[in-house]
């Protein structure tokens, strides 16, 4: 019918989005002046950028408020939940990336530690064995959830031609022991990349009581498959190591990002 055809309005705002003013400091053109001044109907002189001339990286990252919210899964979907946002720059896009990251609250562990790895769909897990000899040159002790760690152990990723080992662990709502919780709890893991799957997207399930359990202690919780890559990625790049972390804190008014 031509009801279904029709294209309807369901919101209106007649405002600018928080991305123009980052543009704007980013490009160094107030494109907020420049747009009133066309409402206005004035005459508006085009502002050339050329971004070739930048010799820096700029990055926007969302803040979310989970930790002051009591029993929140810490896990983003297609619902607006960022309560604010921040824009950092950098010399290049690792740096610039790992600065938005400190900047908009997430803990970031720069030296060697356990890093457990929860992948809820298969292609995520399939995406994430490429990354595996990375963090194993870098000297992360690698865990993962069963389903996780059989995944990996099943295509024996190897560096140098040696097995990257990985060390299983039953999930948060097992009470057999080793597990996620107790790993978290004694230390031995210090940082998590949890992605759900379609089936652990609401509810009680082991996914969430692991990703709280992650955000309540103030581990690295990465629950974006795309951002925990560029993590890995940047660590890499920048070193992972106390000189890395006094790096940063640097950047972070002197204190410490791993604080």
């Amino acid at each position: 019918s031509s009801s279904l055809r029709a294209v309807k309005v369901i919101e209106c705002n007649v405002r600018a989005s928080r991305t123009v003013p980052f543009v704007s400091k980013t490009l160094n053109v107030n494109f907020i002046e420049l747009a009133t001044r066309v409402m206005l109907k004035q005459d508006v002189k085009p502002s050339p950028v050329y971004l070739y001339d930048f010799e820096f990286v700029s990055c926007k990252a969302p803040m979310f408020s989970f930790q002051r919210l009591s029993g929140s899964d810490p896990h983003v979907g297609v619902e607006m939940q960022s309560t604010g946002e921040v824009a950092c720059f950098g010399q290049n896009a690792n740096e610039a990336f790992l600065k938005a990251l400190i900047a908009s609250g997430i803990k970031v562990t720069f030296e060697p530690c356990g890093i457990l790895l929860s992948l809820g769909p298969q292609d995520h897990k399939e995406t994430i064995l490429k990354y595996l000899p990375f963090l194993d040159e870098m000297g992360f002790r690698i865990y993962a959830t069963t389903g996780t760690a059989s995944y990996i152990e099943a295509n024996a990723p190897k560096r140098k031609g040696v097995p990257i080992s990985v060390t299983s662990l039953s999930n948060a709502v097992t009470p057999k022991k080793p597990n996620v919780m107790s790993a978290m709890a004694e230390k031995a893991v210090k940082m998590v990349i949890c992605t759900p799957s379609s089936r652990d997207s609401g509810g009680a399930t082991a996914g969430y009581f692991l990703r709280r359990k992650a955000l309540e202690s103030q581990l690295t919780l990465l629950v974006n498959l795309q951002q925990a890559l560029m993590f890995i990625d940047a660590l890499y790049n920048n070193g992972a190591s106390k000189e890395a972390a006094e790096n940063f804190g640097l950047w972070t008014h002197g204190k410490s990002a791993t604080e």
